[in-house]
Protein backbone atom coordinates (compact mmCIF):
# COMPACT_ATOMS: atom_id res chain seq x y z
CA UNK A 1 0.00 0.00 0.00
CA UNK A 2 1.42 3.60 -0.91
CA UNK A 3 2.03 5.80 2.10
CA UNK A 4 0.73 8.98 2.48
CA UNK A 5 2.17 11.56 5.25
CA UNK A 6 1.01 13.53 6.53
CA UNK A 7 -2.20 10.98 6.56
CA UNK A 8 -5.39 12.11 4.28
CA UNK A 9 -8.68 12.27 5.63
CA UNK A 10 -10.06 9.74 3.28
CA UNK A 11 -8.77 7.18 0.97
CA UNK A 12 -10.65 4.66 -1.32
CA UNK A 13 -8.00 2.92 -3.42
CA UNK A 14 -8.81 1.71 -6.49
CA UNK A 15 -7.03 -0.60 -9.55
CA UNK A 16 -4.72 0.40 -12.10
CA UNK A 17 -2.62 3.78 -12.88
CA UNK A 18 -2.56 7.23 -14.64
CA UNK A 19 0.67 7.64 -16.66
CA UNK A 20 1.99 11.43 -16.35
CA UNK A 21 4.63 12.13 -19.40
CA UNK A 22 5.87 15.44 -21.27
CA UNK A 23 2.46 15.24 -23.38
CA UNK A 24 0.04 15.67 -19.99
CA UNK A 25 -0.97 19.18 -19.65
CA UNK A 26 -3.24 20.45 -17.23
CA UNK A 27 -6.68 22.74 -17.57
CA UNK A 28 -8.67 24.74 -15.31
CA UNK A 29 -8.63 28.54 -13.76
CA UNK A 30 -4.85 29.57 -14.17
CA UNK A 31 -4.07 30.30 -10.72
CA UNK A 32 -4.80 26.63 -9.17
CA UNK A 33 -3.63 24.67 -12.65
CA UNK A 34 -0.26 27.02 -12.76
CA UNK A 35 -0.13 25.80 -8.65
CA UNK A 36 -0.39 21.66 -9.98
CA UNK A 37 1.62 22.67 -12.41
CA UNK A 38 4.55 23.97 -10.52
CA UNK A 39 4.00 21.07 -7.31
CA UNK A 40 4.52 18.64 -10.07
CA UNK A 41 6.88 19.60 -12.47
CA UNK A 42 9.46 20.84 -9.99
CA UNK A 43 10.78 17.56 -9.17
CA UNK A 44 9.70 15.69 -12.03
CA UNK A 45 11.35 17.67 -14.75
CA UNK A 46 8.13 17.20 -16.94
CA UNK A 47 6.55 20.09 -18.54
CA UNK A 48 2.97 19.73 -17.78
CA UNK A 49 1.62 22.99 -19.41
CA UNK A 50 -1.53 24.98 -18.41
CA UNK A 51 -3.77 24.29 -22.02
CA UNK A 52 -7.40 24.59 -22.16
CA UNK A 53 -7.42 20.75 -22.56
CA UNK A 54 -5.29 18.45 -20.08
CA UNK A 55 -5.70 15.13 -18.50
CA UNK A 56 -5.24 16.87 -15.99
CA UNK A 57 -8.61 18.68 -14.88
CA UNK A 58 -8.54 20.93 -11.98
CA UNK A 59 -11.36 23.01 -10.51
CA UNK A 60 -12.02 25.50 -7.92
CA UNK A 61 -15.22 25.19 -4.93
CA UNK A 62 -16.17 28.07 -2.90
CA UNK A 63 -18.01 25.89 -0.99
CA UNK A 64 -14.19 23.91 0.21
CA UNK A 65 -12.32 25.20 2.50
CA UNK A 66 -9.03 27.61 1.37
CA UNK A 67 -6.67 24.08 1.78
CA UNK A 68 -9.34 21.20 1.10
CA UNK A 69 -8.95 19.26 -2.27
CA UNK A 70 -10.90 16.25 -3.64
CA UNK A 71 -8.48 13.96 -5.90
CA UNK A 72 -9.51 11.35 -8.38
CA UNK A 73 -6.90 9.56 -10.39
CA UNK A 74 -8.13 6.98 -12.50
CA UNK A 75 -6.55 5.07 -16.03
CA UNK A 76 -8.60 7.82 -17.61
CA UNK A 77 -6.90 11.00 -15.88
CA UNK A 78 -6.95 13.09 -12.82
CA UNK A 79 -9.57 15.50 -11.52
CA UNK A 80 -9.03 17.46 -8.77
CA UNK A 81 -11.34 20.17 -6.91
CA UNK A 82 -9.77 22.43 -4.73
CA UNK A 83 -11.38 25.30 -2.31
CA UNK A 84 -8.54 27.76 -3.93
CA UNK A 85 -5.00 27.37 -5.66
CA UNK A 86 -2.74 26.53 -2.79
CA UNK A 87 -5.64 23.48 -1.76
CA UNK A 88 -4.71 22.39 -5.47
CA UNK A 89 -1.11 22.61 -4.92
CA UNK A 90 -1.76 19.90 -1.94
CA UNK A 91 -3.41 17.37 -4.08
CA UNK A 92 -0.59 18.25 -6.56
CA UNK A 93 2.21 16.88 -3.56
CA UNK A 94 -0.12 13.75 -2.79
CA UNK A 95 -0.19 13.09 -6.69
CA UNK A 96 3.78 12.82 -5.48
CA UNK A 97 3.41 10.06 -3.15
CA UNK A 98 1.17 8.06 -5.90
CA UNK A 99 4.67 7.21 -7.41
CA UNK A 100 7.42 5.24 -6.72
CA UNK A 101 9.83 7.05 -4.66
CA UNK A 102 12.77 7.36 -7.30
CA UNK A 103 10.61 10.01 -8.52
CA UNK A 104 12.40 12.00 -5.95
CA UNK A 105 16.13 11.50 -7.18
CA UNK A 106 16.15 13.60 -9.50
CA UNK A 107 14.03 15.68 -12.11
CA UNK A 108 14.27 13.40 -14.96
CA UNK A 109 11.64 13.93 -16.92
CA UNK A 110 10.34 10.37 -17.31
CA UNK A 111 6.68 8.65 -17.71
CA UNK A 112 5.42 8.39 -13.88
CA UNK A 113 3.07 6.01 -12.81
CA UNK A 114 0.21 7.13 -10.24
CA UNK A 115 -2.16 4.64 -8.34
CA UNK A 116 -5.72 4.99 -8.87
CA UNK A 117 -7.14 6.56 -5.80
CA UNK A 118 -9.78 8.68 -4.13
CA UNK A 119 -8.84 11.04 -1.64
CA UNK A 120 -10.77 14.03 0.20
CA UNK A 121 -8.07 16.04 2.91
CA UNK A 122 -8.24 19.13 4.35
CA UNK A 123 -6.09 20.28 7.30
CA UNK A 124 -6.46 20.66 11.13
CA UNK A 125 -4.96 23.69 11.32
CA UNK A 126 -4.28 26.33 9.30
CA UNK A 127 -0.80 27.44 10.22
CA UNK A 128 1.91 24.58 9.87
CA UNK A 129 5.47 25.44 9.65
CA UNK A 130 8.89 25.07 10.38
CA UNK A 131 11.69 28.07 11.86
CA UNK A 132 15.09 28.02 10.39
CA UNK A 133 17.79 29.58 12.00
CA UNK A 134 19.90 30.95 9.79
CA UNK A 135 21.82 33.63 12.49
CA UNK A 136 23.76 30.93 14.30
CA UNK A 137 24.74 29.01 10.98
CA UNK A 138 24.18 31.17 8.23
CA UNK A 139 22.24 28.54 5.26
CA UNK A 140 22.67 29.65 1.84
CA UNK A 141 20.03 30.16 -0.88
CA UNK A 142 19.95 27.31 -2.54
CA UNK A 143 20.05 25.05 0.83
CA UNK A 144 16.96 27.56 2.14
CA UNK A 145 14.67 26.70 -1.29
CA UNK A 146 15.86 22.63 -0.89
CA UNK A 147 14.24 23.38 2.50
CA UNK A 148 11.14 25.07 1.28
CA UNK A 149 10.74 22.20 -1.09
CA UNK A 150 10.37 19.73 1.61
CA UNK A 151 8.41 21.71 3.90
CA UNK A 152 5.69 21.11 0.97
CA UNK A 153 5.87 18.11 -0.06
CA UNK A 154 5.00 17.53 4.00
CA UNK A 155 1.83 20.14 3.48
CA UNK A 156 3.73 22.53 5.77
CA UNK A 157 2.61 25.82 4.71
CA UNK A 158 4.53 28.26 7.11
CA UNK A 159 8.41 29.00 6.41
CA UNK A 160 9.19 31.09 9.20
CA UNK A 161 12.97 32.70 8.82
CA UNK A 162 15.00 33.45 11.99
CA UNK A 163 17.19 36.21 10.34
CA UNK A 164 18.91 37.82 13.26
CA UNK A 165 20.40 36.84 16.47
CA UNK A 166 23.79 37.42 18.61
CA UNK A 167 25.76 35.21 16.82
CA UNK A 168 24.67 36.81 13.39
CA UNK A 169 22.99 39.50 11.62
CA UNK A 170 21.84 37.96 8.11
CA UNK A 171 20.15 40.72 6.19
CA UNK A 172 21.73 43.64 3.59
CA UNK A 173 21.26 46.75 3.33
CA UNK A 174 22.24 49.78 1.45
CA UNK A 175 21.34 52.07 3.78
CA UNK A 176 22.91 50.54 6.54
CA UNK A 177 26.32 48.86 4.98
CA UNK A 178 27.98 47.56 7.96
CA UNK A 179 25.75 45.22 8.66
CA UNK A 180 26.89 43.11 5.83
CA UNK A 181 30.44 44.23 6.08
CA UNK A 182 30.43 43.81 9.99
CA UNK A 183 27.26 42.20 11.70
CA UNK A 184 26.98 39.07 9.23
CA UNK A 185 30.20 37.31 10.12
CA UNK A 186 32.11 36.20 13.55
CA UNK A 187 35.88 35.31 13.92
CA UNK A 188 35.06 31.83 15.10
CA UNK A 189 32.21 29.54 17.12
CA UNK A 190 32.27 28.79 20.72
CA UNK A 191 30.51 26.00 22.49
CA UNK A 192 30.46 25.31 26.71
CA UNK A 193 32.09 22.23 26.55
CA UNK A 194 34.88 21.93 23.73
CA UNK A 195 35.85 26.09 23.08
CA UNK A 196 36.51 27.17 19.92
CA UNK A 197 36.62 25.85 16.09
CA UNK A 198 38.70 29.00 15.42
CA UNK A 199 37.00 29.37 11.63
CA UNK A 200 35.48 32.41 10.97
CA UNK A 201 31.87 31.71 10.00
CA UNK A 202 29.25 34.16 8.40
CA UNK A 203 27.02 34.88 5.54
CA UNK A 204 24.18 37.42 4.71
CA UNK A 205 21.12 37.81 1.91
CA UNK A 206 20.70 40.47 -0.11
CA UNK A 207 16.75 41.59 -0.32
CA UNK A 208 16.76 40.38 -3.56
CA UNK A 209 17.85 37.01 -2.80
CA UNK A 210 14.70 37.43 0.74
CA UNK A 211 11.81 38.80 -2.58
CA UNK A 212 13.44 35.22 -4.65
CA UNK A 213 12.89 32.93 -1.53
CA UNK A 214 9.52 34.41 -0.71
CA UNK A 215 7.84 34.38 -4.26
CA UNK A 216 9.80 30.60 -4.29
CA UNK A 217 7.88 29.72 -1.28
CA UNK A 218 4.51 31.61 -2.36
CA UNK A 219 4.54 29.51 -5.60
CA UNK A 220 4.74 26.48 -3.48
CA UNK A 221 1.66 27.12 -0.94
CA UNK A 222 3.95 28.60 1.91
CA UNK A 223 4.34 32.11 3.85
CA UNK A 224 7.29 33.60 4.56
CA UNK A 225 7.44 35.08 8.24
CA UNK A 226 10.91 36.74 8.32
CA UNK A 227 11.75 37.41 12.24
CA UNK A 228 14.44 40.23 13.28
CA UNK A 229 14.61 39.85 16.70
CA UNK A 230 14.67 42.86 19.28
CA UNK A 231 15.24 44.46 21.46
CA UNK A 232 17.26 41.78 23.09
CA UNK A 233 19.70 39.17 21.35
CA UNK A 234 20.61 41.90 19.20
CA UNK A 235 24.82 41.54 19.71
CA UNK A 236 25.63 41.42 16.25
CA UNK A 237 23.80 44.48 15.45
CA UNK A 238 25.23 46.18 17.79
CA UNK A 239 28.58 44.99 17.29
CA UNK A 240 28.34 46.80 13.86
CA UNK A 241 26.26 50.04 14.90
CA UNK A 242 27.57 50.94 18.60
CA UNK A 243 25.41 54.12 18.89
CA UNK A 244 22.29 51.65 18.77
CA UNK A 245 23.21 49.78 22.07
CA UNK A 246 22.47 50.64 25.95
CA UNK A 247 26.44 50.40 27.00
CA UNK A 248 28.69 50.45 23.57
CA UNK A 249 31.93 50.48 26.13
CA UNK A 250 30.98 46.69 27.01
CA UNK A 251 30.50 45.56 23.46
CA UNK A 252 33.43 42.47 21.86
CA UNK A 253 32.16 42.16 18.19
CA UNK A 254 29.66 39.81 17.10
CA UNK A 255 28.84 36.82 19.59
CA UNK A 256 30.64 33.48 19.11
CA UNK A 257 29.21 31.67 21.73
CA UNK A 258 25.38 31.21 23.22
CA UNK A 259 23.93 33.26 25.96
CA UNK A 260 21.94 35.93 27.10
CA UNK A 261 23.75 39.31 26.61
CA UNK A 262 22.70 42.40 28.22
CA UNK A 263 23.12 44.54 25.98
CA UNK A 264 20.13 45.84 24.19
CA UNK A 265 19.20 48.53 22.02
CA UNK A 266 18.79 52.05 24.04
CA UNK A 267 15.51 53.09 21.90
CA UNK A 268 17.62 56.60 20.57
CA UNK A 269 15.81 58.17 17.11
CA UNK A 270 18.40 56.53 15.30
CA UNK A 271 17.74 53.35 16.69
CA UNK A 272 14.33 53.29 16.32
CA UNK A 273 14.84 54.79 12.80
CA UNK A 274 16.88 51.86 12.20
CA UNK A 275 14.03 49.08 12.92
CA UNK A 276 11.77 51.14 11.02
CA UNK A 277 13.80 51.17 7.95
CA UNK A 278 15.12 47.57 8.31
CA UNK A 279 11.63 46.26 8.58
CA UNK A 280 9.95 48.28 5.70
CA UNK A 281 12.39 47.19 3.86
CA UNK A 282 12.32 43.39 5.02
CA UNK A 283 8.52 43.76 4.12
CA UNK A 284 8.52 45.14 0.79
CA UNK A 285 11.28 42.28 -0.34
CA UNK A 286 9.39 38.95 1.02
CA UNK A 287 5.77 40.47 0.87
CA UNK A 288 5.21 39.34 4.35
CA UNK A 289 1.93 40.18 5.83
CA UNK A 290 2.65 38.28 9.05
CA UNK A 291 6.26 38.91 10.61
CA UNK A 292 7.66 37.58 14.05
CA UNK A 293 9.38 40.66 15.88
CA UNK A 294 11.32 37.94 18.53
CA UNK A 295 10.82 39.98 22.14
CA UNK A 296 12.01 36.75 23.83
CA UNK A 297 14.77 36.61 26.27
CA UNK A 298 15.59 40.64 26.80
CA UNK A 299 17.01 41.23 29.79
CA UNK A 300 16.36 44.56 31.71
CA UNK A 301 20.08 45.02 33.35
CA UNK A 302 21.02 48.02 30.80
CA UNK A 303 17.62 49.88 31.10
CA UNK A 304 17.54 49.67 34.60
CA UNK A 305 21.43 51.21 34.97
CA UNK A 306 20.43 54.28 32.18
CA UNK A 307 17.05 55.63 33.43
CA UNK A 308 17.60 57.91 30.53
CA UNK A 309 15.75 54.62 28.79
CA UNK A 310 12.50 54.69 30.00
CA UNK A 311 12.27 58.93 29.77
CA UNK A 312 13.21 58.42 26.48
CA UNK A 313 10.42 56.78 25.75
CA UNK A 314 8.15 57.75 27.59
CA UNK A 315 7.30 54.77 30.82
CA UNK A 316 8.29 55.29 34.38
CA UNK A 317 10.61 52.29 34.81
CA UNK A 318 12.80 49.48 32.85
CA UNK A 319 10.91 46.95 33.49
CA UNK A 320 7.48 48.53 31.21
CA UNK A 321 10.20 49.47 28.37
CA UNK A 322 9.84 45.84 26.41
CA UNK A 323 6.08 46.44 27.15
CA UNK A 324 5.65 49.59 25.23
CA UNK A 325 8.21 48.38 22.14
CA UNK A 326 6.15 45.67 21.67
CA UNK A 327 2.82 47.58 21.43
CA UNK A 328 4.83 50.07 19.27
CA UNK A 329 5.89 47.33 16.97
CA UNK A 330 2.25 46.22 16.68
CA UNK A 331 0.82 49.63 15.70
CA UNK A 332 3.31 50.06 13.61
CA UNK A 333 3.14 47.30 11.97
CA UNK A 334 -0.65 47.19 12.01
CA UNK A 335 -0.82 50.64 10.05
CA UNK A 336 1.32 49.00 7.36
CA UNK A 337 -1.18 46.07 6.85
CA UNK A 338 1.18 43.51 8.52
CA UNK A 339 0.45 40.96 11.84
CA UNK A 340 3.09 40.83 14.33
CA UNK A 341 4.30 37.83 15.95
CA UNK A 342 6.17 37.65 19.28
CA UNK A 343 7.74 34.96 21.41
CA UNK A 344 5.35 34.35 24.87
CA UNK A 345 7.70 36.89 26.65
CA UNK A 346 5.31 39.44 25.03
CA UNK A 347 1.84 38.60 27.29
CA UNK A 348 4.31 38.31 30.30
CA UNK A 349 2.56 41.78 31.27
CA UNK A 350 -0.58 40.75 30.44
CA UNK A 351 -2.08 39.79 27.19
CA UNK A 352 -2.14 42.12 23.79
CA UNK A 353 -4.48 42.34 21.26
CA UNK A 354 -3.87 42.21 17.83
CA UNK A 355 -0.84 40.11 18.27
CA UNK A 356 -0.10 36.70 17.62
CA UNK A 357 1.09 34.48 20.93
CA UNK A 358 3.73 31.80 19.44
CA UNK A 359 4.04 30.18 22.75
CA UNK A 360 7.73 28.30 23.22
CA UNK A 361 8.40 27.91 27.62
CA UNK A 362 5.59 25.56 27.38
CA UNK A 363 2.09 25.78 26.24
CA UNK A 364 0.79 27.40 29.85
CA UNK A 365 1.60 31.18 27.94
CA UNK A 366 -0.55 29.86 25.17
CA UNK A 367 -3.21 28.36 26.85
CA UNK A 368 -3.61 32.09 28.69
CA UNK A 369 -3.06 33.76 25.83
CA UNK A 370 -5.66 31.82 23.72
CA UNK A 371 -8.20 32.25 26.74
CA UNK A 372 -7.86 35.67 26.53
CA UNK A 373 -8.94 36.29 22.81
CA UNK A 374 -5.22 36.17 21.30
CA UNK A 375 -4.14 34.18 18.24
CA UNK A 376 -1.65 31.60 19.52
CA UNK A 377 1.49 29.20 17.71
CA UNK A 378 1.58 26.43 19.97
CA UNK A 379 5.87 25.74 19.82
CA UNK A 380 6.71 24.15 23.15
CA UNK A 381 10.05 23.23 23.83
CA UNK A 382 9.40 20.03 25.34
CA UNK A 383 7.91 19.05 21.72
CA UNK A 384 8.69 20.77 19.12
CA UNK A 385 12.77 22.19 19.52
CA UNK A 386 14.42 19.81 17.10
CA UNK A 387 17.83 21.33 18.08
CA UNK A 388 17.19 18.47 20.81
CA UNK A 389 18.72 14.98 20.61
CA UNK A 390 16.89 12.30 18.87
CA UNK A 391 17.53 9.79 21.86
CA UNK A 392 19.83 8.84 24.81
CA UNK A 393 22.46 7.17 22.58
CA UNK A 394 26.02 8.55 23.26
CA UNK A 395 27.28 8.53 20.44
CA UNK A 396 24.35 11.12 18.63
CA UNK A 397 26.04 14.18 17.49
CA UNK A 398 26.13 17.16 20.18
CA UNK A 399 22.74 19.11 20.46
CA UNK A 400 20.68 20.77 23.15
CA UNK A 401 20.48 18.86 26.56
CA UNK A 402 17.01 16.98 26.04
CA UNK A 403 15.67 14.52 24.21
CA UNK A 404 12.71 14.89 21.73
CA UNK A 405 12.40 11.68 19.92
CA UNK A 406 10.41 10.79 16.74
CA UNK A 407 7.64 9.71 19.09
CA UNK A 408 7.02 12.54 21.47
CA UNK A 409 6.84 14.99 18.50
CA UNK A 410 4.01 12.86 17.34
CA UNK A 411 2.20 13.06 20.80
CA UNK A 412 1.90 16.73 20.99
CA UNK A 413 -1.74 18.05 20.95
CA UNK A 414 -1.32 21.54 19.79
CA UNK A 415 -4.95 22.04 22.41
CA UNK A 416 -4.65 19.79 24.76
CA UNK A 417 -6.42 20.73 28.04
CA UNK A 418 -8.17 23.79 26.23
CA UNK A 419 -11.88 24.30 26.10
CA UNK A 420 -13.28 24.89 23.15
CA UNK A 421 -13.21 28.88 22.86
CA UNK A 422 -9.33 29.09 23.26
CA UNK A 423 -9.02 26.07 21.18
CA UNK A 424 -10.49 28.43 18.26
CA UNK A 425 -7.45 30.44 18.71
CA UNK A 426 -4.99 27.74 17.91
CA UNK A 427 -3.56 28.85 14.46
CA UNK A 428 -1.35 25.85 14.67
CA UNK A 429 1.98 24.68 15.08
CA UNK A 430 5.53 24.74 13.95
CA UNK A 431 8.29 23.29 14.96
CA UNK A 432 11.76 24.79 15.84
CA UNK A 433 15.50 23.87 14.25
CA UNK A 434 17.60 26.53 16.21
CA UNK A 435 21.27 26.18 15.05
CA UNK A 436 23.24 26.73 17.59
CA UNK A 437 24.96 22.93 17.47
CA UNK A 438 24.02 22.69 13.59
CA UNK A 439 27.28 24.36 11.89
CA UNK A 440 25.58 22.75 8.29
CA UNK A 441 22.55 22.34 5.83
CA UNK A 442 23.28 18.19 6.23
CA UNK A 443 23.09 18.56 10.22
CA UNK A 444 19.91 20.77 9.70
CA UNK A 445 18.63 17.70 7.98
CA UNK A 446 19.31 15.48 10.59
CA UNK A 447 17.52 17.20 13.28
CA UNK A 448 14.50 18.30 11.02
CA UNK A 449 13.67 14.94 9.31
CA UNK A 450 12.16 12.76 10.44
CA UNK A 451 10.82 14.53 13.33
CA UNK A 452 9.25 16.97 11.33
CA UNK A 453 7.32 14.16 9.39
CA UNK A 454 5.90 13.27 12.78
CA UNK A 455 5.07 17.05 13.31
CA UNK A 456 3.50 17.56 10.20
CA UNK A 457 0.79 14.91 10.62
CA UNK A 458 0.04 16.49 13.96
CA UNK A 459 -0.75 19.87 12.49
CA UNK A 460 -2.88 18.51 9.39
CA UNK A 461 -4.16 14.73 10.28
CA UNK A 462 -7.23 13.99 11.96
CA UNK A 463 -6.12 13.20 15.51
CA UNK A 464 -8.81 10.74 16.58
CA UNK A 465 -7.64 7.68 16.61
CA UNK A 466 -3.88 8.22 15.99
CA UNK A 467 -1.95 5.33 16.42
CA UNK A 468 2.13 5.91 16.43
CA UNK A 469 2.96 2.82 15.59
CA UNK A 470 0.46 2.85 12.60
CA UNK A 471 2.25 6.10 11.57
CA UNK A 472 5.49 4.20 12.00
CA UNK A 473 4.83 1.48 9.55
CA UNK A 474 3.56 4.61 7.24
CA UNK A 475 6.72 6.72 7.68
CA UNK A 476 9.43 4.09 7.04
CA UNK A 477 7.93 3.80 3.72
CA UNK A 478 7.71 7.89 3.21
CA UNK A 479 11.37 8.11 4.12
CA UNK A 480 12.19 6.02 1.41
CA UNK A 481 11.43 9.10 -0.15
CA UNK A 482 13.70 11.52 1.51
CA UNK A 483 16.48 8.26 0.81
CA UNK A 484 15.88 8.53 -2.87
CA UNK A 485 15.86 12.36 -2.59
CA UNK A 486 19.50 11.92 -0.71
CA UNK A 487 18.02 13.54 2.52
CA UNK A 488 20.28 13.35 5.42
CA UNK A 489 17.46 11.71 7.86
CA UNK A 490 17.95 9.49 10.64
CA UNK A 491 16.79 6.16 10.18
CA UNK A 492 14.20 5.08 13.01
CA UNK A 493 16.50 1.87 13.51
CA UNK A 494 19.02 4.68 14.89
CA UNK A 495 22.03 7.33 13.16
CA UNK A 496 24.27 5.85 10.36
CA UNK A 497 28.01 5.46 11.21
CA UNK A 498 28.37 9.00 9.67
CA UNK A 499 25.91 11.24 11.50
CA UNK A 500 27.56 10.28 14.96
CA UNK A 501 28.72 12.88 16.89
CA UNK A 502 32.61 10.93 16.49
CA UNK A 503 35.81 12.70 19.12
CA UNK A 504 35.80 16.27 17.58
CA UNK A 505 33.50 19.23 17.98
CA UNK A 506 30.36 17.36 17.82
CA UNK A 507 30.69 14.60 20.57
CA UNK A 508 28.64 14.66 22.89
CA UNK A 509 29.24 15.86 26.12
CA UNK A 510 29.38 13.34 28.89
CA UNK A 511 26.17 13.84 31.40
CA UNK A 512 23.98 14.57 28.76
Amino acid sequence: MTALLPEPRRVSWDSGEFIIDHTTSICGPAAAAQAVSRALSLPTGLPLTVADQGAISVAEDATMGEEEYRLVVSPQGVQIVAGSPRGAGWAAQTMLQLASPALFTAPLAQPIALRAVTIEDWPRFPRRGAMLDSARHFVPVHDVLHFIDWLAHHKLNVFHWHLSDDQGWRVASDRYPRLAELASWRTKTSNRVWGDDATPHGGYYTMKQLKAVADYARSLGIETVPELDFPGHATALLAAYPEFATDPSALDGVAHYPTIFDNVLNFTPEAMDFVHHIWSEVIEATGARYVHIGGDEVPTTHWEAAPEVAQRVGVEDASQIQRWFTLHMRDWLAERGVVAIGWDEIIDAGPIDGMVCQSWRGVEAGGVAARSGMDVVMSPFSHTYFDFYQSDVREEPYAQGDITTVEKAYSFDPVAGLDDLAAARVLGTQFQLWSEFLPSYRAVQYAAWPRGCALAEVAWSDPSGRNFEAFELRLARHLERLAAAGINYRPLEGSHPWQLGGQGWRKRPDGE
